[in-house]
């Protein structure tokens, strides 16, 4: 916190260099090359160890100076203690960790514990912890979905794993969480490569003003 990456990389590399949030650049990735082609405004989420949403917005990237990708908004009064200091984060409930955490605690063993062994599992008990999880995670978009009305998110990392069952989850519990008005929700997955951030980055670069 503090230290000037980008300068101290532009000195090793000899060449400018931009710093900008994971998401914010796989929202680029997604309307320049995936599911956001053509849309004015949709949302892209990074799930998995880390957690975010870029979000385009009437053909803008919401980047204000300062701003976060939304892993540490609250989403819980008085909820776990998050790596920020703050409870009730986000990412305290809709990361990798916490499905790992959950799952270990109900007796899975390591192997079984991801998202997709989970979702193949079938048991009741491994389709709860799905379940818990999409709401979890649309605890976070179901507020972006009100306060930007995206209309479409595309999600990106850990959730492929989960496949169109848990697409599906999301979906429903983010439409079911809708107030109305506006566009219904969608819910697509990104591409299995999952490459959008890497596209969005270098669409960054190409397209950073020269000097």
């Amino acid at each position: 916190r503090g230290y000037p990456v980008a300068d101290r990389l532009a000195e090793l590399a000899g060449a400018p260099v931009r710093i900008e949030h994971r998401a914010r650049v796989q929202v680029l990735g997604d309307r320049w090359f995936g599911a956001g082609r053509g849309r004015r405004s949709f949302a892209s989420v990074a799930t998995g160890e880390v957690l975010g949403v870029g979000i385009l917005y009437e053909g803008e990237v919401l980047a204000p100076a300062g701003g976060r990708s939304g892993a540490h908004m609250t989403v819980t009064a008085s909820g776990e203690l998050c790596t920020c200091g703050r409870r009730g984060c986000w990412k305290t409930v809709a990361t990798t960790r916490w499905l790992r955490e959950r799952a270990a605690e109900q007796g899975f063993a390591p192997e079984a514990a991801t998202l997709a062994a989970l979702t193949a599992s079938g048991t009741p008990a491994a389709a709860d912890l799905v379940a818990r999880y999409a709401e979890n995670l649309v605890l976070g978009l179901a507020t972006v979905q009100q306060l930007f009305a995206c209309g479409l998110f595309v999600l990106h990392g850990e959730a492929l794993d989960g496949g169109e069952p848990f697409r599906a989850l999301v979906e429903s519990r983010l439409r079911a969480d809708a107030l109305g008005g506006g566009e219904v929700p969608t819910v697509v997955l990104g591409e299995a490569a999952d490459t959008g951030a890497l596209l969005g980055a270098a669409g960054l670069v190409l397209s950073a003003p020269r000097h």
